[in-house]
């Protein structure tokens, strides 16, 4: 593991004139109309502003960090044999079009593979969180402000944590599978197992009051769903679930990991993660979130998957027998689905996509993404999934699937 103190990093960037006054962004000159455009305009923003402002937010020079952490193969290999895991952190004091240049985004860990902390990361995020904590407690440390020309007292604090789904769960110590891994539900998520894996129900709970598919039963077991959606678990609630978890860290035979719960189901909190060590993490509403570049792959790669386009498709006899065993019927759910396209819709598809054209830099190369042969996407990354979710997609697909899809 590799360590870089933030504290002289912070010290030095203050000691530049112009990045002085850059970070007081957020306070002085970004836009205020309403609009949410940067963390700074949300309403968890200023809830720490109210709870403490006196102390830490009334500054403009406060620093409020974004975390984030994820597996890497510094090898520039596409597997998995090799995992190193760098730790950064992103000053959303900055204007938007600063805070994700190079020079200002700090790695201060950097674990070395090659096997991924997985649940012990916590071990090597502890000379971090010291740091943290000593930047948040008391008056933090002296530091000079180039731009005012005096010292004051530096004071900082971790706003979020953003990485992808298996990240997530290790930092925040939540499982990611099982039964009750959703996010916001907590122990109120509806799922079951079936088919060898568990599927997550109760999505019509999430619906306004009075929508029509709340009453919609034959195509959801036969049942109507008047349910409420589930409360949202505040910091303080969250907290209270894990304050008494008790886990020893390691892989070996002195790790003890948090046991099953008496139905022999997997533990809902793996861990209480070390973040709870900072005094303010139980007053934070959104700890730990989802990158947007995940979301979006995840959902362009399950959109074209059951259109028949990319991977494998989901809607095989396997899948069908499910939906039987579901709704306790026969004969239902067979044959093609009317989402997924025909051979000939999909050279349709194609040779609209590969006629289209873009500017340059808009995107990858259309030719390099698609293989004609297989009528299939193939090497898509993550830009790619948002141009063709947001822009392409809407455009190739016209006219080509039924109207009730």
């Amino acid at each position: 593991m590799w360590y870089a103190p933030i504290i002289p990093r912070l010290k030095r960037l203050f000691q530049n004139k112009e990045h002085a006054k850059a970070m007081r962004w957020h306070r002085e000159d970004r836009k205020k109309d309403g609009k949410l455009r940067v963390p700074a305009d949300g309403s968890q923003w200023r809830k720490i502003e109210r709870k403490y402002g006196k102390e830490f937010a009334d500054d403009a020079r406060s620093v409020w960090f974004g975390l984030s952490a994820d597996g890497i193969n510094p090898f520039g290999e596409q597997s998995s044999n090799h995992s190193t895991w760098p730790v950064t952190l992103c000053l959303y004091n900055l204007p938007p079009w600063l805070c994700m240049k190079r020079k200002f985004i700090m790695m201060p860990v950097l674990i070395q593979g090659p096997k991924q902390p997985d649940n012990d990361i916590d071990v090597y995020l502890r000379p971090l969180v010291e740091e943290l904590l000593q930047l948040w407690n008391g008056t933090g440390v002296r530091a000079w402000d180039e731009h005012m020309g005096k010292e004051f007292d530096l004071k900082a604090l971790l706003f979020v944590t953003i990485n992808d789904w298996p990240a997530l769960s290790n930092l925040s110590g939540q499982t990611n599978k099982g039964y009750r891994a959703c996010t916001h539900c907590l122990d109120d998520t509806d799922s079951m197992y079936l088919a060898n894996k568990n599927v997550y129900l109760g999505h019509r709970r999430f619906l306004p009051s009075r929508h029509p598919v709340r009453k919609k039963g034959k195509h959801f077991k036969g049942e109507a769903d008047h349910r409420t959606k589930p409360r949202h678990r505040t910091g303080a609630d969250v907290h209270d679930m894990v304050k008494d978890l008790k886990v020893v860290f390691g892989k070996g035979p002195g790790g003890q990991p948090v046991p099953n719960d008496a139905d022999g189901h997997a533990p809902m909190w793996k861990k209480k993660s070390i973040f709870w060590d900072l005094p303010y993490w139980k007053d934070l509403e959104v700890r730990s979130a989802i990158n947007v570049m995940h979301v979006t792959k995840n959902l362009c790669v399950t959109l074209l998957g059951f259109l028949g386009v990319y991977g494998k498709t989901k809607d095989t006899p396997e899948a069908q027998e499910d939906q039987q065993r579901m709704h306790g019927k026969d004969g239902i759910h067979q044959g093609h689905a009317s989402y997924a396209l025909t051979k000939k819709e999909k050279e349709i598809f194609f040779e609209c996509l590969l006629s289209i054209k873009v500017p340059s830099s808009f995107s990858s190369n259309i030719k390099g993404i698609i293989n004609m042969a297989e009528k299939k996407f193939q090497n898509l990354k993550s830009h790619d999934c948002h141009v063709i979710m947001t822009q392409l997609l809407p455009v190739a697909l016209r006219g080509l699937l039924p109207e009730n899809v």
